[in-house]
């Protein structure tokens, strides 16, 4: 598929609401920016993997596209801060925003997008961000209210005081949390989105090496049974098997566990301590399980 069949799309189906493009690899923004500017009631459109993509495409859909709510743009490595804020300046009502392993986006962008769709920006990827820092998250947490899932791995100057703000600000829509590579967070704010979110449904802390058990210490004092399904903590060395029985008695809606690379949380030590798991509840202790793919 190249700019010359986009072209045809573009002339040919003005009334066209959803595009898929993602992986055609050979697209630009020529033939993207035709399918804007003729198809003005485009309300989804993914393009991830489409690496020619520049932030003349978001100038385009934000002058043609005032519907558009779902945006797909993994690994669209041009794109940057600049080419955001244009987007957002027409398209206001963006709900779906995916930007994952968008490696030139910021800050100044992430700020500028929870500003502008506050109210309607429901879910925000960000994976492998690495400009993006606390800055985001407490725009984010100031904006938007309505956020439903968040995905922050590899974001690795995203720290405690942020995440404070998030599980306070997003406390009763947050569902989905990944942050796994935030080498910044602690017990302090894991404790926080565990205790006040009570409809997280998948948490992802993966590789979060300062994270023990003390996280999950004020869960005790919790009256609410809160609604986790998924929960990833490989490589978290600091975990033992108490940290995962104060989870369990208060959890008994898991489905999935990844402790994979967690040495002190073994099917022995589960066992030996009693542990008991929710009847459909899959441990991953050391294989490779097929994971709900809810975070990716």
């Amino acid at each position: 598929i190249t700019d010359r069949g986009l072209t045809l799309i573009g002339g040919g189906l003005p009334s066209l609401q959803s595009l898929d493009a993602s992986y055609c690899r050979k697209l630009t923004d020529k033939g993207l920016s035709a399918v804007a500017d003729g198809c003005h009631d485009l309300r989804s459109l993914h393009l991830a993997g489409c690496r020619f993509v520049t932030d003349g495409l978001l100038f385009s859909l934000s002058r043609n596209c005032k519907n558009l709510v779902e945006l797909g743009l993994q690994g669209c490595t041009n794109i940057s801060d600049s080419g955001l804020a244009d987007l957002v300046n027409g398209c206001q009502h963006i709900r779906f925003l995916d930007i994952n392993k968008c490696s030139n986006v910021g800050d100044v962008g992430i700020s500028k997008v929870a500003e502008v769709c506050s109210s309607s920006l429901k879910t925000l990827k960000l994976l492998d961000c690495y400009k993006v820092g606390d800055e985001s998250i407490f725009s984010v947490s100031k904006f938007c209210k309505n956020l439903e899932t968040l995905i922050i791995g590899g974001c690795r100057d995203v720290s405690d005081e942020s995440i404070k703000s998030l599980a306070a600000a997003c406390k009763n829509s947050l569902k989905n949390l990944r942050m796994d590579w935030c080498l910044n967070i602690s017990d302090s704010s894991l404790s926080c989105i565990l205790t006040q979110c009570k409809n997280l449904e998948a948490l992802d802390i993966g590789c979060c090496e300062e994270v023990t058990d003390a996280a999950f210490e004020d869960l005790r004092n919790g009256e609410i049974e809160f609604s986790l399904k998924v929960l990833k903590i490989s490589n978290c060395p600091k975990i033992t098997v108490s940290g995962i029985n104060m989870l369990l008695n208060q959890c008994n809606s898991l489905e999935y566990l990844d402790v994979r690379s967690c040495p002190h949380v073994t099917k022995a030590g589960c066992d030996e301590a009693g542990l008991v798991f929710p009847e459909y509840c899959k441990v991953n202790f050391t294989g490779s399980l097929s994971e709900p793919d809810v975070l990716v």
